[in-house]
């Protein structure tokens, strides 16, 4: 039965929330907008899934039909979104490397717990992609965590196709010649059929075609994902493993529409990565240790204060497990190296909005965008802050109060409460929001911080 209870705590998770509702007023907190200033004791009116006002709550009407969220001593500020991920599916086809015509979308999991740990950490909006070990690897798509189909999820399908230049099976050179090889078969392709194309209709005005027939053939349904690649018709996001292949993936930006997302240990590619001039995506290991051959000393590494020095954009990641899946920890490791706090919440915001396409839907607070917001206990990258309120599309979500996963974390046991000792004080208070051994903040007795719920 245990094995089975992370899957009824997602389904019970997604079937938890309340009712959508046409006007939805969040006020008292501090507003967050990213791309403005910030508001004390503000109000976001969300009508009809969409921003419809963002003031003080001096200068706002509150609608009485409006379902109000009272966010008091809170911060509210837009949900994170996440350009590259390959969470939440039920496996990844890393066999057939050269598979164009795949879509994502048969492969997300909408009761994976990527989801529901997404959710309960203030993420709205995923792109998922197929795994790296691919060459041409199928079409991502662009989700929010919470829906009971793949359908309710998606917010954008056929968002580009994913490539790769990590070798596998042969050396970096023979992957790099494999990829120039399957794309060269697609111009090739292209170039037969457009022959083809023509040829019929210089036949059709000599006479030789009757005037009423038409250029019927369609592209290969297996062909097309990859010809709109070649053609810039769609976007591609290459995965680039090691400096060792910047080269390439420099030269490739010049054929192609194309979004680098970066392995791990790349800080020696920097200056190529300025000349490139557009955002990148990073790895979700942004601080690392290397070795200098000479003095066998160590140095501290950390790409996104290396980028955010060089002026290059740069969106984060989130790992699958461990400490990098958290937002709150990766905004922390960026500013903790000199990273600039406004462009570290903008790489979790900001930046992959941009690079997704829906810079004007997500990732800030601002009037006429979608009204997705998170509510945090306080502020973003305090370790002791969690997420206390989801709201997507003007959909409360995901409310800490009513999430079954903590609930059954924070339980003490099922009996009743044991009373206290004579002489001594209170039982500390269980679940959440109490002080004693099940708090969500504060230290235990190994001095490090509790689960906040994460």
């Amino acid at each position: 039965m245990n094995r089975f209870l992370p899957i009824a705590t997602a389904a019970l998770l997604v079937a938890a929330p309340a009712t959508a509702q046409d006007v939805l007023a969040v006020k008292g907190g501090r507003v967050v907008t990213v791309t403005g200033p910030s508001i004390d004791d503000g109000v976001v009116l969300i009508q009809n899934g969409r921003i419809a006002r963002i003031a003080k709550a001096a200068d706002v009407e509150i609608p009485w039909t409006a379902k109000v969220i009272d966010a008091t001593g809170k911060v509210v500020m837009p949900t994170w979104v996440i350009a590259h991920s390959q969470g939440g599916q039920r496996g990844f086809n890393e066999n057939m490397q050269n598979v164009p015509w795949l879509s994502v979308a048969d492969a997300i999991d909408p009761a994976a717990l990527y989801f529901e740990e997404a959710l309960r950490s203030g993420v709205g909006t995923i792109h998922v992609l197929p795994g790296n070990q691919t060459l041409l690897g199928g079409s991502g798509m662009v989700v929010r965590p919470f829906g009971r189909t793949v359908e309710d999820m998606a917010v954008s399908a056929r968002t580009g196709i994913k490539l790769s230049l990590l070798a596998s099976g042969g050396g970096r050179l023979q992957q790099i010649r494999r990829l120039r090889r399957a794309l060269e078969d697609v111009r090739e392709y292209l170039a037969d059929y457009e022959r083809r194309k023509a040829e019929f209709e210089q036949e059709k005005a000599a006479g030789a075609v009757p005037a009423d027939k038409t250029w019927t053939e369609e592209l290969d349904r297996t062909k097309k994902p990859a010809c709109d690649l070649v053609q810039k018709k769609t976007k591609g996001w290459l995965f680039v493993p090691t400096v060792a292949e910047l080269e390439e993936a420099l030269r490739l930006c010049q054929q192609l529409d194309l979004v680098l997302v970066l392995g791990a240990n790349i800080d020696e590619g920097v200056p190529l990565l300025k000349r490139l001039g557009q955002p990148v995506v990073l790895d979700d290991e942004i601080e690392y240790f290397e070795t200098d051959e000479e003095t066998q000393k160590e140095r501290k590494v950390c790409p996104p204060k290396l980028l955010a020095d060089a002026g290059v954009p740069f969106a984060l990641s989130l790992g699958l497990g461990g400490p990098t899946s958290h937002p709150w920890w990766q905004l922390g490791t960026c500013v903790r190296n000199g990273v600039d706090r406004q462009r570290a919440i903008e790489a979790l915001t900001t930046v992959p909005a941009r690079l997704l396409g829906l810079g004007d839907q997500v990732g800030a607070l601002a009037e006429g965008m979608l009204g997705n917001l998170q509510i945090l206990t306080g502020d973003p990258l305090q370790a002791t802050s969690w997420v206390d309120t989801v709201v997507l599309d003007g959909e409360v979500v995901y409310e800490r109060s009513q999430d079954p996963k903590l609930k059954y974390l924070f339980a003490r046991d099922l009996a009743p409460a044991a009373k206290p000792a004579e002489g001594g004080g209170q039982t500390p208070k269980a679940g959440p929001e109490g002080n004693g051994d099940a708090t969500g903040g504060g230290a235990g007795a190994n001095g490090k911080p509790k689960d906040g719920g994460r």
